[in-house]
């Protein structure tokens, strides 16, 4: 993996002892003599398919389990093991699943996103769990601040006193398709040595998080039958495992939107690289010329005639701020105004100068607002669009660029409309009704373009925020228009970075061995 990366080999590691073995002299081994198990997730590469090991090691230990499932991780936002541990709580006589995760997420994109993914999933393991068999922990330890937790980070899983897996991969679609990780798995195969050493090892972990001895618990799971009852029995109000019951609800569109933050494989755009590396051989790809003079000369006019005509006296700056605010002031100009960004795509009119009219007629906030309402209305109706469009029709429409966009969006339709809203490789019409012809879904087209037309709009009530200062006399300052809109190129440019460098490594493949 090293050297495919970079092209490097790396030395092999010096063992620790001169007969070389590298196993710590001060830690004493719970097992030797046994085979292990190696598990790997990598992503595709060039002509390399992608390994999916570990994902099938998870589906298999779920299908294999008799009477417990213990589970530490993490994260737990992969959907497909989710489901099997769903139908396994929904067997008669299928084995007891206990998950033990963490309380809280490490800031506001992990609440925003794998936060919001693992409600979902244990709201779905909850309404599986028909006949009582699932319990969902989270380590607790007194005195702590409530902004703050005993951290899981563990990747976890032992299936009855037959199965022991932990490694890198934790229970989410990153590490199950598009990560590189490595898990063994030690299973017992009907020895009973392997057998005691995993059952002890589950054991120790359980009575460590409720702080009494390991004997205690295997007591009480003597005694119940039952891990999960022996937990019950044995949890307590100083430090224990507790029941994780802070599980709220959330609209479809928001677990819609907190997907990107997990996707389920890489989305490297070659296509969008290809598109602005692309020979100079036709007319679309040549400079415009014409349209830059035709451009210079009409603002030219504007500017002669508002010198040297009447227009001086009448569109003064008074006058247009003037003009702006009492439309701006009529009940039916908001709904104006988000109107008008559908016929402006299609018309390819710049949106920007719509949005400078709103923030100077309603002000930045309302301005903001009404402009990426307007966006996103505007989305959604070229995406009906191209649903009633016929697909050869959408293919004469798009050009070349819909085989390009085709597969991606159909594969990964938020991540990508979002990437494309951002570096557009079409016109906003026509990347919209692609997404129509191609059937992703709507509220992915419409969060993905909210999300991806965000900086421009942002940028744009900036800039127009200070139009209406300087034309009210307070001056423009140049700084927040600079700073913006040097934060807006730098944020464009590091996309395309990332895209091409992602297209250089697919093109190249596989380093040789």
């Amino acid at each position: 993996r090293w050297l495919a990366a970079t092209g490097k080999r790396i030395r092999p590691v010096a063992p620790r002892s001169p007969e070389g073995d590298p196993w710590p002299s001060g830690l004493e081994p719970d097992l030797v003599d046994v085979e292990l198990g190696i598990a790997r997730t990598m992503p595709a590469r060039g002509e390399q398919p992608a390994v999916k090991e570990i994902e099938r090691l998870y589906l298999d230990m779920v299908r294999a389990a008799r009477r417990t499932i213990y589970v530490e991780n993490q994260y737990f936002t992969a959907p497909r093991v989710a489901a099997a541990l769903a139908e396994r709580l929904a067997e008669p006589d299928g084995p007891e699943v206990i998950l033990v995760l963490r309380l809280l997420s490490n800031g506001w994109l992990e609440e925003a996103t794998m936060h919001v993914l693992r409600t979902r999933l244990i709201a779905q393991l909850r309404a599986a769990d028909v006949h009582g068999r699932l319990q969902v922990y989270c380590p607790h330890v007194p005195g702590l601040a409530p902004d703050c937790c005993l951290n899981v980070h563990a990747k976890l899983m032992i299936v009855d006193d037959r199965l022991l897996r932990i490694g890198s991969a934790n229970l989410c679609n990153r590490s199950l398709a598009m990560d590189a990780e490595c898990d063994v798995v030690l299973e017992a195969r009907g020895e009973a040595r392997i057998a005691d050493v995993i059952r002890n090892f589950r054991d120790r972990l359980v009575a460590e998080h409720l702080d009494v001895p390991r004997e205690a618990l295997q007591r009480k799971i003597r005694e119940t039958g039952s891990l999960r009852e022996a937990i019950e029995a044995l949890r307590c109000e100083h430090r224990s495992l507790r029941p994780l019951e802070r599980v709220p609800s959330y609209p479809e569109a928001f677990l819609a939107a907190a997907t990107i933050g997990d996707p389920e494989e890489p989305i490297s755009l070659p296509w969008l690289e290809e598109d602005r590396r692309a020979p100079g051989t036709s007319a679309a790809d040549r400079p415009a010329w014409g349209h830059l003079v035709a451009f210079t000369a009409f603002v030219a006019a504007l500017l002669a005639a508002w010198r040297f005509t009447p227009l001086a006296n009448v569109i003064t700056p008074e006058n247009v701020v003037g003009y702006a605010r009492e439309f701006g002031s009529r009940p039916w100009a908001p709904a104006l105004v988000m109107l008008a960004y559908t016929p402006a795509c299609f018309l390819m009119f710049p949106r920007p100068l719509i949005t400078l009219a709103g923030v100077i007629a309603f002000g930045p906030w309302l301005g903001f607002v009404y402009a990426l309402v307007g966006i996103v209305a505007s989305s959604v109706v070229t995406y009906y669009v191209g649903r009633a469009m016929r697909r050869d029709m959408v293919r004469r429409l798009a050009g070349p660029k819909l085989d390009r966009m085709i597969d991606v969006l159909r594969k990964n339709g938020l991540l990508a409309m979002t990437l494309l809203r951002l570096v557009p490789v079409a016109p906003f019409a026509v990347e919209g009704i692609v997404a129509g012809a191609v059937r992703i879904r709507l509220s992915h087209l419409a969060i993905g373009t909210a999300i991806g037309m965000l900086p421009g709009t942002l940028a744009a009530t900036v800039f127009g925020e200070q139009i209406e200062t300087a034309l009210t006399g307070g001056g423009m300052n140049w700084w927040i228009v600079a700073g913006c809109a040097a934060a807006l190129a730098l944020g464009i440019f590091a996309v395309q970075r990332w895209f091409a460098r992602m297209a250089r490594r697919e093109a190249r493949g596989p380093a040789p061995r």
